[in-house]
């Protein structure tokens, strides 16, 4: 080889070696840069409780892990604190793992272990007839699992009590307006309760809640207003508090929300849960009668009876699913 070729030669692999060295000196660099903005923290940084997600796409919200939120957070990206979720109406999804520890930690409260305070401490069972219906379909059961929504004060016209009284059953009282819910715990129930409404999205949401004892109910009122005889109130997904509760096992759901009924059953993963009775009112929803007793026969249920009552206490279907074999006794 010539002289010239091999310096050539040389140079070439000196030029090679070289430029390799500078790669290696960039990535270097770069790393030890990021390292020291992370440790310096100039990177931003937000709290546990914040969201993420694109402004073009307001309905899906992405959760990301806080471990890399500050990495995540792109030019289009805004940051949502959990709170802000929780009265909507941007979505999060019913099973999320934190809507779960928030319901856990701030709504549930544990069965009470003092006796009993009762008006008619004689009467265990207060029902316009629906958990007699109900006894009909599951005969003597005992320690089953209910959820009644509204619960009122946890006695009067309770639908859950003979259950729990006579039974053992377990089970979750919800109800949302703070004044009865009040009442409620200082009747001791042996049953959990929640102090918020259900849910009518798949999300949760705060409403404006009408104060009316017994017919208090959802309202069309905007929150952060103040309103005489309303009251601002958390709305949960009834399959959240379930996974909150660690079941979806259920033997018997009472739902009298004066007219938010089949709302609130349009929320329910039915795929995921195991409901076996239903008492559902159905006098005040704004789709009619026909409507409720359609959406429950599209997912699996047949009505066993209606329960009514001359004063308009009840107006109750009892709903059973399909595949139930029916043990009726007289009770």
């Amino acid at each position: 080889m010539s002289r010239q070729g091999v310096a050539s030669q040389t140079w070439a692999m000196l030029t090679g070696r070289f430029s390799v060295q500078m790669l290696l000196a960039a990535v270097a660099a770069a790393f030890l840069t990021t390292f020291a903005l992370v440790r310096l923290d100039v990177f931003p940084s937000y709290p546990r409780d914040t969201y993420i997600y694109r402004t073009a796409d307001l309905v899906n919200i992405k959760d990301v892990p806080p471990q890399s939120m500050a990495r995540s957070v792109g030019p289009e990206d805004v940051v949502v604190p959990f709170d802000s979720l929780m009265k909507g109406p941007l979505t999060i999804d019913q099973d999320d793992p934190r809507l779960i520890q928030r319901i856990k930690s701030q709504y549930l409260y544990p069965p009470s272990d003092l006796p009993y305070t009762l008006a008619n401490k004689a009467k265990d069972d207060p029902s316009m007839g629906q958990s007699k219906k109900i006894r009909e379909i599951l005969g003597e059961k005992t320690d089953g699992f209910f959820i009644e929504c509204g619960a009122l004060d946890g006695e009067t016209r309770s639908n859950t009590l003979v259950f729990e009284k006579r039974y053992g059953w377990k089970g979750v009282l919800i109800e949302g307006d703070p004044k009865n819910f009040n009442l409620m715990k200082e009747k001791h129930r042996k049953a959990w309760s929640v102090n918020a409404c259900l849910s009518t999205h798949p999300y949760p949401n705060t409403v404006m809640f009408k104060q009316s004892f017994n017919i208090g109910k959802i309202s069309s009122l905007e929150t952060g207003h103040e309103h005489r005889g309303f009251a601002e109130v958390q709305c949960l997904p009834l399959y959240s508090i379930l996974l909150a509760l660690n079941t979806t096992k259920v033997d018997y759901f009472s739902l009298d929300v004066e007219g938010a009924e089949l709302d609130v059953l349009r929320t329910i993963p039915w795929d995921k849960v195991d409901v076996t009775t239903l008492s559902v009112e159905f006098i005040h929803d704004k789709e009619g009668k026909d409507a409720i007793k359609w959406y429950m026969e599209g997912n699996g249920y047949k009505v066993y009876s209606e329960v009514t009552h001359p004063g308009s206490l009840a107006n109750d279907f009892i709903f059973v699913k399909k595949d139930f074999q029916i043990n009726k006794v007289q009770s």
